[in-house]
């Protein structure tokens, strides 16, 4: 399917600035393991990179949805740019410090969040609504994350700290550049909003309106429910993974190494296929089939005791969440009027998002009190039972006639 060069603007711009987020994910760890060797500090490092999208989320919608799309990606990757050109500079005369990496890790984050809300919100410009046209341009642009921040980005980012601490952060900032050199080369033809004399409404009372519509809707309420008790399970596997994988599976760092891998290794095929799979079986059976199937490989995840099994289940596992999310992204494309996507697209992440520290809590409780194997196995069931739970909300027939609504 041709999908134009548009499309393909974005596409090279989302792969090269994933590589990007991938270098400097792994490097900013790194650099603040030189700074200071506390586990706390580390931490914080971490907690810095991904608040952003608890407190900034909902104010990236109504952004995205009130000016230029394109431009809102550019300043996104403009501002990223200069916080590494600092961070280099900072780095050459020897003045990094804790604060300063938790600064700009969030900074970081806070660019990443306003890129992301804005990139799927313009899928529909760039392509069109067509469901073929966006479940396979999402899927290519799942594809291009998962190859850019779990394949390439990773590995040169920490080769490159070998050989100098600064040169990630180099290379990264020319990432973030050429990122947006590619978007800035984009045309679309997404009608401007005509300009009114009426008052503009205020900033919380837009962000209002998308929460409603997203509670409002059944389909696009579900989705998030369900995706976001997907994230619960699938964030307290990847807490404990590195348990399982020493306790348990008696593998080397190494080996913990090759398990992340799979996962990517799976993520990829999943984006890439899971347009042909939701035109051949239906948008419900890849969602349902796909929350189901993650279920069982978390619950064989937990009971297996061979390396090659825990691979394959990784490997199953990133292959059906992507697709999920493939399905997720192209049919809230589908429903909600253009100038509500950033809206709803932000409310949506920040009900899935929450899952994520709820489920790291769980799964270290759970392994705490009985053992490392009882979040998967929880888990595993808890993720069957949803896929069945919401089958009338969510199959083939259910899903047809919410986007036969008409939207803007």
């Amino acid at each position: 399917m041709t999908l134009g060069g548009r499309f393909h603007r974005l596409f090279g711009a989302t792969l090269v600035s994933s590589v990007g987020t991938g270098m400097h994910a792994t490097a900013l760890p790194l650099l603040a393991l030189q700074s200071t060797s506390g586990p706390i500090a580390l931490s914080l490092v971490v907690v810095a990179a991904e608040l952003p999208w608890v407190l900034a989320s909902l104010h990236a919608g109504v952004v995205v949805d009130r000016l230029d799309r394109r431009r809102v990606m550019v300043w996104a990757d403009l501002g990223r740019f200069a916080v590494l050109v600092a961070l280099v500079a900072l780095i050459l005369t020897s003045r990094v410090d804790l604060l300063v990496l938790v600064f700009a890790a969030f900074l970081l984050g806070l660019g990443q969040v306003f890129f992301d809300v804005a990139a799927q919100s313009a899928i529909p410009d760039f392509v069109s609504r067509d469901p073929g046209s966006l479940a396979t341009a999402n899927g290519r642009i799942t594809a291009a994350e998962s190859v850019g921040e779990d394949f390439a980005g990773p590995p040169v980012g920490s080769a490159l700290f070998g050989v100098g601490n600064f040169l990630p952060f180099a290379g990264n900032a020319l990432s973030f550049a050429a990122s947006g050199l590619l978007i800035l080369s984009i045309r679309t033809d997404a009608e401007p909003e005509e300009k009114s004399d009426v008052p503009r409404e205020s900033v919380w009372t837009d962000i209002v309106e998308g929460v409603r519509w997203l509670v409002g809707n059944r389909t696009l309420r579900a989705l998030a429910v369900v995706s976001c008790l997907g994230n619960v399970v699938v964030t307290a596997q990847f807490a404990m993974l590195v348990l399982l994988a020493k306790e348990v599976l008696g593998l080397p760092d190494s080996g913990f190494g090759l398990l992340l891998t799979a996962t990517a290794v799976g993520a990829t095929a999943g984006g890439l296929a899971a347009a042909a799979a939701a035109k051949r079986f239906g948008p419900g059976a890849v969602l349902l089939t796909g929350k189901a199937g993650v279920g069982a490989a978390v619950l064989v995840l937990g009971l297996a005791a061979d390396a090659w099994v825990a691979a394959a289940m990784m490997m199953v596992t990133g292959a059906l969440m992507t697709a999920e999310k493939v399905v997720v992204s192209t049919l809230r494309q589908r429903i909600v009027p253009r100038g509500l996507l950033g809206r709803v697209l932000s409310s949506s992440r920040l009900v899935v998002m929450a899952g994520g520290p709820v489920g790291a809590a769980l799964g270290g409780v759970l392994a705490g009190a009985f053992t490392v194997q009882v979040p998967y196995v929880a888990g595993g069931v808890l993720l069957i039972l949803v896929a069945l739970a919401f089958y009338p909300v969510l199959n083939n027939r259910a899903l047809a006639r919410a986007t036969d609504e008409p939207v803007g």
